[in-house]
């Protein structure tokens, strides 16, 4: 009975497709790169760090575990909001609880309408969220290197390597999501070139496609641009690879891959064009980003990601972190130099040698390369050292693949093996010497300088692993344990992050409660305690905001009315610590009806800092003070209603941010302290009417005498249109993918002949 049931077993999973071993074991790897999240040692939770509303503990030291804070202030609390407003039935193209309002979808950052960010409404949603894209990206990149006809064994250790690759270990942020479509957009093409030689089948097109739309719906249009890029790169240098009498049908298909790709994802792309047209975007504009590269002394990371320790743990290197976008491991560099000088895919192995090559020089200026590359279309309002990395890692990652291969079939990479490690460990060794001196006098506790120095042990082990298994080159297994290697070594560095979140966090629920019960239509200002834009994730009107776009009609109306002079001009949020909560206090104290007018009722205010005296003068009042002594809750006299009127005979009734019914004697106006923006609708008792700006940002309406029944609507100016034109894309994919599987019938006499030629 047992050997039949044994039996039974083997059979099933023979009869299983050839690639799900390989597509297990990339799961697997995920998951063991997230086994810290996973198994709760640690939480990934970001509001530990980019906000003051929780008291927490630590394992080594209270390190940051991702690099960019706006994972907290924007990929989670506004991907939590849209996933809400999708389940409910919502298309999540407003925001309510961010300053005056503005657009969430497109925001752009917040990925509204990208189909993972259902997964923020699970708990734990934002591990679910990166540990998707890291299985797609890792899925993808297996199918890839199997198109380059790498052995499966290989395969699957080049979709590891890129499901653990740098960019997913440390940003965190919106910056990451296109990146699991890249390989996935190359696939598309490689697929599209295979078929092109079979007139019967377009296979591949619809891949490319999805590929490209995806990555724009993620949420991050920089790094798909650069990404972009690359694949038209690796386009052409494929392309000419192909016999000439297919090099057309090749073309078109790509061609036709790409304008499907973006008709599909015009519904998020249309919004985020509306939007930019009336928003500040920073240095995103006018070359303002044209200069700017990581200092010299960053190159050392790319060897040895650790050499400076955790992320943001060395004084000395602050200056790194906010541009750099991953890292290469020190074996995959190895072996990807190995790979530089095998003789099949010679013409691709180029291409991904000079890619990774000039983007690394880009992205520190080495040889002015940034500059020439700003003759490219907007790439000089694009941070340039951040978003280059995943395309150069990929770069990296499939030569080292490549090389693998080399070393397992040929001879002459065997010889060249040894030559490769032994100058990667000088980089190694000179990249440890350029870094002494930025390490020197950095103090550490126990603990921390003992996962330090494991840190710094781990490449040169790698290394010394590597040269080991050079000395037994022509054994048979001597490729695989030289794949382990380099799959465990991008396993390890992988993990250290998450050993730096936080392993418990104490939420200050208390006010959160309070303002939930409290609040109403009303809005908080908030002073670094629950921060921009958390307010977002628990349903709290905040005033308090940071994005990008940001809205360039509140931030005139922050410089005009609430705050002169804050910079930046996309950050209304406490800045400088105790120092920054006083200043807000001054200014609020100076334009308190500003304030009160824009509806604000609350102050969450950190417990550390005392209420101004002028304040208390002006009556403002403590309502609400936590049990964690975190933060205390202050009320203002006088603030104006969400909906009003000039009169004081009329009565108003809401209870929703888009309705309202106003009873008044007489005609008269209402105004609405919602942020106006083209897009907005208003309908009095059914009948659509103008909305006007009051003080540059609220809207306004008139309405009769008598009661109105009021409601507003908004939907991007022209994504009734774009909705339609991705609808038709998509009938046609479908359509195109039906006829061409279609049963193929012979006309009637062609068949007859067929059948007398046989008898």
């Amino acid at each position: 009975m047992v050997r039949d049931a044994w039996g039974k077993i083997v059979a099933t999973f023979r009869s299983l497709p050839r690639s799900t071993g390989p597509l297990l074991i990339i799961f697997l790897g995920v998951c063991i790169g997230n086994a810290l999240y996973l198994t709760g040692f640690s939480l990934i939770n970001p509001i530990s760090w980019t906000a003051g509303v929780s008291q927490i503990l630590c394992h080594v030291s209270c390190g940051r575990s991702m690099i960019d804070p706006n994972v907290g202030y924007i990929s989670q609390p506004l991907g939590h909001l849209a996933a809400e407003n999708l389940l409910h039935g919502h298309l999540p193209f407003w925001n309510y609880f961010e300053g005056l309002g503005q657009p969430l979808a497109g925001e752009m950052q917040s990925a509204a309408l990208f189909p993972l960010t259902v997964l923020f409404a699970l708990p734990s949603g934002l591990l679910w969220f990166h540990m998707s894209l890291e299985f797609i990206a890792g899925v993808s990149t297996f199918f890839l290197a199997r198109r380059l006809s790498l052995p499966v064994f290989i395969a699957t250790a080049a979709g590891l390597l890129f499901a653990l690759n740098g960019t997913f270990a440390w940003l965190g942020n919106a910056v990451l999501n296109p990146v699991a479509f890249l390989p996935m957009l190359l696939l598309g093409i490689e697929m599209i070139y295979s078929a092109a030689s079979a007139s019967s089948s377009r296979r591949g097109w619809y891949l490319a496609a999805f590929a490209l739309a995806f990555s724009l719906y993620a949420g991050f249009p920089e790094v798909a641009y650069v990404d972009g890029l690359f694949c038209l790169g690796w386009a052409i240098v494929r392309f000419f690879t192909l016999e000439k009498t297919i090099r057309w049908v090749a073309a078109r298909r790509v061609a036709l891959a790409g304008i499907v790709g973006l008709f599909l994802a015009l519904p998020i792309l249309v919004p985020f064009d509306d939007f930019i047209k009336v928003a500040y975007v920073g240095p995103h504009t006018n070359g303002g980003e044209s200069l700017i590269h990581l200092p010299i002394h960053a190159m050392s990371m790319f060897v040895d990601p650790y050499i400076y320790g955790g992320i943001f743990s060395n004084v000395n290197t602050y200056n790194i972190w906010g541009g750099i976008g991953g890292y290469f491991s020190v074996s995959v560099l190895a072996l990807a130099i190995l790979g530089l000088w095998g003789k099949t895919h010679r013409p691709l192995r180029i291409f991904l040698g000079c890619w990774a090559l000039f983007g690394t020089l880009a992205i520190f200026n080495l040889l002015y390369v940034h500059q020439v590359l700003n003759v490219i279309p907007e790439v000089k309002n694009l941070a340039l050292s951040r978003y280059l990395m995943p395309s150069c890692e990929l770069s990296v990652i499939t030569l080292a693949a490549l090389g693998i291969w080399d070393f397992a079939t040929q001879r002459r990479a065997r010889r060249l093996f040894n030559v490769t490690n032994v100058v990667t460990l000088a980089l190694l060794l000179i990249a440890a010497l350029a870094a002494s001196s930025l390490n020197r006098g950095i103090v550490n506790g126990h603990k921390a300088r003992i996962l330090i120095m494991a840190l710094h042990a781990a490449p040169f082990v790698a290394l010394g692993l590597l040269i080991i298994l050079g000395a037994f080159a022509n054994k048979k297994l001597s490729a695989l344990l030289v794949t382990l290697v380099v799959v465990g070594e991008s396993l390890f560095i992988f993990v250290v992050p998450s050993a730096e979140a936080a392993k418990s966090i104490d939420l200050d629920t208390g006010v959160i409660s309070y303002l939930q019960q409290h609040q109403g239509q009303d809005r908080v200002l908030d002073f670094g305690v629950l921060n921009a834009n958390w307010a977002s994730q628990y349903g709290i009107n905040s005033l308090s905001a940071i994005d990008l776009p940001f809205p360039k009609s509140y931030s005139n109306f922050i410089q005009r009315e609430l705050f002169p002079g804050l910079t930046p001009a996309n950050q209304f949020v406490i800045h400088g610590g105790i120092t920054g909560i006083t200043e807000q206090e001054t200014e609020l104290a100076q334009h308190l009806h500003a304030y009160e007018d824009a509806s604000v009722k609350y102050l969450l205010i950190n417990d550390k800092v005392p209420l101004l005296t002028s304040l208390v003068k002006l009556g403002v009042r403590p309502v609400y003070e936590d049990t964690l002594g975190i933060a205390t809750i202050y009320e203002l006299p006088h603030p104006r209603s969400f909906f009003s009127t000039p009169s004081h005979s009329c009565t108003i009734a809401s209870s929703s941010d888009n309705a309202a019914q106003v009873t008044c004697p007489t005609a008269t106006t209402l105004v609405r302290t919602e942020l106006e923006m083209k897009g907005w609708h208003a309908y009095v008792n059914g009948t659509e009417v103008t909305i006007h700006t009051r003080n540059g940002v609220y809207q306004e309406i008139s309405v009769p005498a008598g009661t109105s029944n009021v409601t507003y609507v908004f939907t991007p100016p022209h994504e009734k249109y774009a909705i339609i034109l991705a609808i038709l894309a998509l009938l046609f994919l479908v359509g195109a993918w039906i006829y061409e599987r279609r049963p193929k019938y012979e006309p009637r006499h062609k068949r007859r002949k067929s059948v007398l030629d046989n008898t």
